[in-house]
Order: C-alpha cells, then sequence, then structure tokens
C-alpha cells in the first residue's frame, strides 16, 4: 500500500549564518568568483558600498565560494592577488569549520 508523502517532511529548511565582509573583499569576490542569483546581487551591491557589511549565507554558499576562491587563488596574475584570495578562502574555510 502507497502511503501519501508529507510535503512538510519533504521541505528542506537551509540553515544561514552571519558572514562579515567589507567592500574590498566583495569586489573581490565579484571579480574573481562565478556566483549567481540572490547571493551575486547582494554581494555585488554591497561591493560599491564602503564598510563591513553582514551577509547571510548557507553552508553550500561558504563551500562554494571557498572553492572558487582557492582555485583563483591557485592561478592568480599576482602574488599580492593570490595572497588576498588564499585569505579570504582561508577566512570562509574558518566559518566553516566553526559552524560544524
Amino acid at each position: 500500500m502507497l502511503y501519501p508523502i508529507n510535503k512538510i517532511n519533504m521541505a528542506k529548511t537551509i540553515e544561514k549564518y552571519p558572514v562579515e565582509l567589507d567592500d574590498y573583499e566583495c569586489t573581490l569576490i565579484i571579480n574573481n568568483v562565478m556566483i549567481f542569483g540572490t547571493l551575486k546581487a547582494t554581494i555585488t551591491r554591497l561591493s560599491k558600498q564602503e564598510g563591513t557589511h553582514n551577509i547571510q549565507m548557507s553552508l553550500d554558499e561558504m563551500g562554494e565560494l571557498s572553492g572558487w576562491l582557492a582555485a583563483e587563488s591557485n592561478h592568480a596574475e599576482s602574488q599580492k592577488k593570490s595572497d588576498e584570495l588564499g585569505e579570504l578562502c582561508d577566512y570562509f574555510e574558518s566559518l566553516i569549520l566553526n559552524v560544524k
């Protein structure tokens, strides 16, 4: 006998965590990482505003950003850019570890 699937049980709640980024870090992400949707719109908007910003991100979003940042850091055209991207990658990896 088949039982109906309870849609409420299938709904997956995605938890979001605060991530502090300044306008320069937002610009680094926009210029070097492939991001889409709401997260891209939020980071693009914040990259144009001075100061530190609190962005809500899921673990998946942080993990994807971390992976892109690591790859771009390894292939950066200058040592300075490689260091900046690497430090930002380390920041996201530490956030992920603190959440888990």
